[in-house]
């Protein structure tokens, strides 16, 4: 399981709906053709992205399924070594055949034991991913993954480090990210005209160094949905002029 895809129902498509004009134009969200066919770009590299990642899911999960089942099985052999040593001082035999007498019953419990606790570990970390995964939509909605990345990009982290600090200090995350402060009941209240971000013509350039600044200083503007939808308008308009977080 990985924090970083969602598979969701893809929105009906319209056949007699003219989305060129739809999209394409003065005040649409694509400027030109041109700038049409470049968002159209960056969407089958995160599709084809996502597509990776959904058969890495798709492998771990049918190796932790194997694992789980195969649990109740070790859990028997590991009954069967405790009967075995407590009435006996001879070799444990299983389905017949004598384990070798070079391994001692309190080894092959110790090894058993062992792969019982790597299972409850791994099933206990995918448990915590879930849990992060439901705070994440809980606070952004389903299409999380665009605040989320953009969120661990400011603060310099990496998805992997992101993701086994979910996997194994969920309550961690929650506070590097802030997520375990409690939202207020009128969140979603249209603000009072004094908090409302406006975005009127200005000459002030809206480059990654003016929302960063917001960020610090007004982080309820900043992570509000139609501040976040202006910044990357601003970042297609802009390109490498819009500037990156240092690396």
């Amino acid at each position: 399981m990985t924090l970083f895809n969602n598979d969701q129902t893809p929105p009906a498509i319209d056949e007699n709906a003219d989305y060129l004009t739809e999209l394409v134009g003065e005040g649409k969200k694509f400027k030109d053709a041109a700038d049409l066919a470049k968002g159209k770009a960056m969407a089958d590299a995160f599709i084809e992205q996502l597509k990776q990642e959904q058969a890495e899911l798709r492998k771990d999960y049918l190796s932790l399924r194997e694992e789980y089942q195969a649990r109740p099985a070790l859990q028997e052999l590991l009954d069967q070594f405790k009967t075995v040593q407590q009435t006996s001082n001879e070799p444990p035999l299983v389905n017949d055949v004598q384990t070798p007498a070079s391994m001692k019953p309190e080894e092959i419990e110790s090894l058993v034991s062992k792969k019982l606790s790597e299972i409850e570990t791994t099933r206990k970390q995918e448990e915590n991913l879930r849990s992060v995964e439901a705070k994440l939509k809980e606070r952004f909605g389903d299409n999380y993954q665009t605040h989320f990345k953009n969120q661990i990009s400011t603060l310099g982290l990496t998805e992997d480090f992101v993701t086994e600090l979910a996997r194994n200090h969920p309550v961690v995350l929650f506070k590097t990210l802030g997520l375990d402060q409690v939202q207020q009941s009128n969140s979603f209240q249209t603000p009072p005209r004094s908090q409302q971000t406006s975005f009127a013509p200005t000459n002030v350039k809206r480059d990654w160094s003016y929302y960063e600044t917001m960020r610090k200083t007004k982080s309820a503007d900043y992570w509000n949905p139609k501040t976040q939808l202006q910044m990357m308008q601003d970042k297609m308009t802009l390109g490498d002029a819009f500037g990156n977080p240092a690396p």
